[in-house]
């Protein structure tokens, strides 16, 4: 199931545009993700921004930098789902590890239960699926 990505928010996702923010404004999104998962345990809140981290960081590494963060918290089953949007086109992918990294989305991967891509006219969204404790 794919993650939908609207001119407006859905109902229930929590937003913060990034766009233009740099590589220097992932510790600021670390800590927003983080404030607004701040219902979980401990374990799944570290997993979360751990995910919120890797896929930010994928962005401008390997695009043309992050445009938003949005992070949605669903309960009965708790479920929570991160993604990140950017204007790149390519396609995401599991790689071996080696010294230039190669270890971000293994780590999504073993994290999330379902971790995928949406391609859109600007851009795509890359987004995760985590679950969690209530």
């Amino acid at each position: 199931m794919q993650v939908n990505w609207g001119a407006a928010p859905e109902p229930g996702w929590q937003v913060l545009d990034v766009a233009g923010a740099g590589p220097a404004g992932l510790a600021s999104a670390r800590r927003w993700a983080e404030a607004r998962l701040a219902s979980l345990s401990d374990d799944d809140r570290v997993d979360a921004v751990i995910v919120v981290g890797e896929l930010l960081e994928n962005a401008y590494v390997h695009a043309t930098g992050a445009r938003q963060l949005r992070i949605h918290v669903a309960h009965d089953p708790c479920v929570v789902t991160v993604a990140v949007a950017d204007t790149g086109t390519g396609e995401p992918r599991l790689r071996v590890p080696g010294h230039s990294g190669g270890r971000g989305l293994l780590l999504v991967d073993e994290l999330a239960v379902a971790w995928g891509v949406s391609h859109h006219d600007d851009g795509k969204v890359v987004w995760a699926r985590l679950a969690c404790k209530d």
